[in-house]
């Protein structure tokens, strides 16, 4: 796979680029109740997002340009994990094709507009994650025990809901703002006190609704914010994670070895994690999991309800990334997943600029916190396209360097 994004002189941005950012990050992550008005507010919702679309398409038509290689595999993979869902699922109505648009909007934003200004681009994109981060932890200070219990919740976990859900999906977020962030500070060397406050609030928000999992991994990626100019060959520690990532893959989840054998591990588990050698009861959605993979290896299950994960896995989803896409998708879907997501990393790292390895770093956090929660795959593609398009930010880093040093 090649890239095609150009580097050319900056487009000015339209006026209303950062309303369709508030629009479609706040309906994307803002989690509501489920009611006739938030149906409502939904519906009218994606009825703005169709105006986006039209919008956008004509924007594209204009721009005549050679595909981009992320937009074109990102597309084929969500047009085989919708027509999954719609060939297993049923009662799915028009979510999945929804679902798909978010992505659509986003990858065409980024051929409109992000090929040629980027840097404005994700200014704009970073105020409306810090907007969320801080209102977020706004309403934990003022609601401590959260916004509301979602009444309906057939799973086992809590019901209690957030700003942005439950705990783990808090955890998510803070991390995608917190690496947006960081990617246009580390490249314009501006904005640098907003980094450091959404660090601080977003480890405080996880710890405070204690998300243990999410806490270590926003650790991680800061301490690599703060030390990154010290790590002179990040590679070496990107193939040790590979290594111990997959071998806990296997050995643990798919295999269902237990950690109590492996001292190092379950000291890390129990006491960093603050779980169980069960994992709080993932070992055995886990061994579900894979015995129902085993049945249907090449194509899986489709996009299924919670109902229906409740009653063949014993909860209400895989709480692992892999066995997600096994589950829906199966082999195809799964390899895919890894051909997409290594060459976006691999492009960023060819860069070595810190505000590319940054995003790299964010998505082995996001791989690490995976391995024992699972999230919306539209938050994980929107993460895959920022570090995607981080590379077009290597010459105003190298110009920002360079006037540093001058002054």
């Amino acid at each position: 796979m090649t890239t095609t994004i150009d580097n050319q002189a900056k487009t000015p941005l339209p006026s209303w680029q950062m309303l369709i950012y508030l629009i479609m990050i706040g309906f994307t992550f803002i989690s509501m109740p489920k009611n006739e008005m938030t149906f409502l507010v939904s519906r009218a919702i994606q009825a703005i997002e169709l105006l986006f679309f039209a919008a956008l398409i004509i924007q594209f038509s204009k721009q005549p340009q050679k595909p981009c290689a992320f937009n074109v595999w990102a597309n084929i993979w969500w047009l085989m994990y919708t027509l999954f869902t719609y060939f297993f699922a049923v009662g799915m109505g028009l979510t999945p094709m929804f679902r798909w648009l978010n992505i659509i909007i986003f990858m065409l934003l980024g051929s409109c507009y992000w090929r040629n200004n980027f840097e404005d681009s994700l200014k704009l994109i970073a105020k409306a994650f810090s907007i969320l981060i801080y209102l977020n932890a706004i309403l934990l200070i003022l609601y401590p025990r959260g916004l509301w219990i979602d009444t309906e919740w057939v799973g086992r976990g809590d019901a209690t809901r957030y700003l942005f859900g439950n705990y783990n999906q808090m955890g998510f977020v803070c991390l995608l703002g917190i690496t947006i962030q960081a990617i246009h500070t580390l490249a314009t060397q501006t904005e640098k006190r907003n980094l450091i406050c959404l660090i601080l609030v977003s480890i405080w928000s996880v710890l405070k609704v204690g998300s243990m999992t999410s806490a270590v991994g926003l650790i991680i990626l800061a301490m690599y914010i703060c030390l990154h100019k010290y790590i002179k060959k990040p590679q070496i520690y990107f193939v040790i994670f590979s290594v111990f990532y997959i071998a806990f893959f296997l050995v643990i989840i798919w295999f269902g070895n237990s950690i109590e054998e492996i001292q190092l591990i379950s000291k890390f588990v129990e006491g960093t994690l603050s779980k169980d050698s069960s994992f709080s009861g993932r070992t055995d959605i886990w061994s579900n999991s894979v015995e129902l993979i085993q049945q249907s290896p090449w194509i899986g299950y489709g996009v299924q309800s919670v109902e229906w994960n409740d009653q063949h896995l014993g909860g209400s989803g895989t709480h692992n990334l892999w066995l997600q896409l096994l589950l829906q998708g199966g082999c195809v879907l799964t390899m895919s997943f890894i051909g997409i997501m290594y060459f976006v990393m691999t492009r960023a790292r060819k860069e070595h600029v810190a505000h590319a390895t940054v995003g790299v770093v964010a998505l082995c956090v996001l791989l690490l916190m995976s391995l024992f929660e699972t999230y919306n795959m539209i938050h994980t593609f929107l993460l895959m396209q920022l570090v995607f398009y981080s590379p077009l930010l290597s010459k105003v880093e190298n110009e920002s360097e360079k006037q540093s040093i001058e002054s």
